[in-house]
């Protein structure tokens, strides 16, 4: 019944979301479908954790407008802890901070009337899947936990700040790209 009633609570909530680094300026909190192509750079400084640079674009929507996704550009900075020693791969928590350029759709009566730009500075915590592929490809489905600053306007601090919503916003998320995990010294 747990289960059911949350299920039903996150979709209630899906059609107003902002999402991971690449995020969807349109909405404002629940659930939303990432997809993104990647590159990232792992630096081991222990036994099960990496800090790591990334990089790539992606697309992202609330479920009932996939038709009319957001696009965007990403970098981000990530600390990861990972679940088994030396391996860097399998399951990880990481914590991320990145800078995303978003394209995305302005609605009037239901119907796309233009597409606007937005500039956002995106926090967030992430529960990934890391799986290579072979030594060089990788994909990384995930859940994230985020919440975009974001304006329209990039001199305006103001507009950052009056922008952000601290409410639960859920990303759903599958990540593909190269990974590089460098050798820990």
């Amino acid at each position: 019944m747990r289960r059911l009633a949350l299920s039903g609570f996150l979709l209630l909530f899906s059609g107003y979301a902002k999402p991971d680094v690449i995020y969807s300026p349109y909405t404002d909190y629940g659930i939303v479908l990432s997809f993104e192509g990647i590159g990232i750079f792992e630096k081991p400084f222990s036994k099960f954790n990496t800090i790591n640079l990334w990089g790539g674009f992606g697309a992202v929507s609330v479920p009932s407008e996939l038709n009319h996704p957001a696009f965007g550009g990403e970098i981000a900075i990530e600390l990861r802890q990972y679940f088994s020693r030396d391996k860097f791969s399998g399951l990880n928590l990481g914590l991320y901070s990145g800078l995303a350029f978003m394209r995305y759709p302005a609605f009037y009566n239901g119907r796309v009337t233009r597409h606007e730009n937005s500039v956002g500075f995106v926090p967030g915590l992430k529960l990934t899947y890391k799986s290579k592929i072979n030594s060089w490809l990788i994909a990384e489905p995930y859940i994230g936990i985020s919440t975009p600053w974001y304006s329209d306007n990039l001199s305006k601090l103001s507009d950052w700040i009056s922008h952000s919503d601290p409410g639960l916003i859920l990303t759903l998320g599958l990540r593909i790209g190269f990974g590089k995990v460098l050798k820990k010294k």
